[in-house]
């Protein structure tokens, strides 16, 4: 098989970086985009080419930087939208700004990215799409709703965009990671936290517990950034661990994930069945 071409967000650690070292591993090309390439000008002695992307720059610029990394070497076979993090305080706190930066890292970034890259891969009829989300789509959480809301949208939206690319042969895959040994909850790198200065008293019980849960959290994650990095490869590539089987268009990534969504979605069918009879009368009779 040739090498294919892998462009990925988000790869100064976690997972866009254990993803871009194994893609290289098996002899695949990667271009790894960062807001500060400089900083991995180390990685090109793996085979990896860095370059600089902001993504929550306007979508023109995002455009002519993905003009640019298709001159790399003319063309991309696999997308990886992977860059995101973690803003903490509860709603009511959170100022404007602060949930519109969020969601332009977390949703309005990953869409132009696609969107840059989407008239290339119609053109030459295939690709692959990965989209890292999170298994707090799935469920809300005082103190982190802000994020948990931005991969929730995260999710219907390329799930969306999933039947509206299928028809031009592009594949589409979200990935929803749960708890991993990556530096999302570190409080230097990918976690923001509302200041201090705006914190309600009100709500000081619901940001100690959510501040004292994810510090206890960080380091002691379950899951393996190298091994789901290698099971996102396999996935992608239809390879490995995933030789054989149908390309998903959803993978929850970890057994917390599995177990987490699991419970989110009997307790949404639950809901369902205890409300049917009441729902339905709001119906038209049949026939009318």
């Amino acid at each position: 098989m040739a090498p294919k071409v892998w462009l990925i967000t988000g790869t100064s650690s976690g997972f866009g970086l254990e993803l871009a070292r194994c893609a290289a591993r098996r002899g695949d090309r990667v271009i790894a985009a960062s807001r500060s390439p400089q900083k991995l000008a180390h990685l090109e002695t793996e085979g990896i080419k860095p370059i600089r992307l902001d993504h929550n720059e306007p979508l023109p610029q995002i455009q002519a930087a993905m003009n640019d990394a298709l001159a790399i070497y003319g063309t991309i076979d696999v997308v990886v939208n992977n860059a995101a993090y973690v803003h903490t305080g509860v709603l009511e706190e959170v100022t404007t700004e602060e949930a519109l930066q969020q969601y332009q890292a977390n949703l309005f970034g990953p869409l132009n990215l696609y969107r840059a890259l989407l008239p290339h891969l119609r053109e030459k009829g295939s690709g692959t799409l990965i989209t890292i989300g999170s298994m707090a789509a799935w469920f809300a959480m005082p103190g982190c709703n802000l994020y948990n809301s931005s991969k929730a949208a995260l999710r219907i939206m390329t799930l969306g965009l999933a039947e509206e690319v299928a028809q031009f042969g592009i594949k589409h895959c979200l990935v929803e990671p749960g708890f991993f040994r990556t530096g999302l909850l570190d409080p230097t790198a990918n976690f923001v936290a509302t200041k201090d200065t705006k914190r309600l008293p009100a709500y000081a019980n619901i940001n100690a517990t959510t501040d004292s849960g994810l510090a206890a959290y960080n380091g002691a994650q379950l899951g393996n950034p190298v091994r789901g990095a290698e099971i996102i490869y396999d996935v992608a590539t239809s390879s490995g661990c995933a030789a054989g089987r149908e390309f998903p268009g959803f993978l929850p990534l970890g057994s917390d994930a599995c177990d987490v969504i699991q419970k989110s979605a009997s307790q949404t069918l639950a809901d369902v069945d205890k409300w049917r009879d009441i729902s339905s009368q709001s119906d038209f009779p049949k026939g009318q």
